[in-house]
């Protein structure tokens, strides 16, 4: 509960506090709360933002929402760890083995790469790093919330199934 609670409360200051201020500087939201960003928006948020404060508000804005992420995926593992071992089933035996509970991680693994990437581009790239930075970082960017939403999905999905087995172990007596 404690680890929920410090993850809603860093999301909650990622989005109200760090992120406005960022948005205030660069005239943008930081990309990282773009779900759906493409190379064109990067490049035309680029662009468009020239004020020199954009760095150091997106450094405060990305150690804040690097550690909502992390918090978060610590959250999801207890959560599907917890279930795993309450409700023992073999689908959940099946998934702990394949290390299903390794799949918070790699969106924070996808994060701080994609968070590197923008700070890069942030601070000012040019010529074929400046491309190849935006076309890696849009890839990561959106292979991330790929990975997020499977992840809820996935949440849902389990604590169905948790929920369904308690229910026919007990219809069983």
């Amino acid at each position: 509960m404690v680890v929920m609670a410090v993850a809603v409360a860093l999301t909650l200051a990622s989005q109200y506090i760090a992120g406005p201020i960022y948005r205030g500087i660069a005239g943008f939201m930081p990309f990282d709360a773009q779900p759906s960003l493409s190379r064109f928006m990067i490049a035309v948020e680029l662009g468009a933002s020239v004020n020199d404060g954009a760095s150091s508000a997106y450094i405060l804005f990305a150690l804040v929402d690097a550690a909502a992420v992390i918090a978060a995926a610590w959250t999801f593992a207890l959560l599907w760890l917890w279930l795993f071992i309450t409700v023992p089933t073999r689908l959940f035996a099946f998934l702990m083995r394949g290390g299903i509970v390794l799949l918070p991680f790699y969106v924070v693994v996808l994060d701080i790469v994609a968070k590197v990437a923008f700070f890069r581009l942030i601070g000012g790239l040019s010529g074929a790093s400046y491309a190849t930075t935006i076309e890696c970082v849009a890839f990561v960017h959106r292979l991330k919330f790929a990975l997020v939403d499977l992840r809820n999905y996935l949440t849902a999905a389990l604590l169905l199934a948790g929920v369904l087995a308690v229910f026919l172990k007990h219809r069983r007596r």
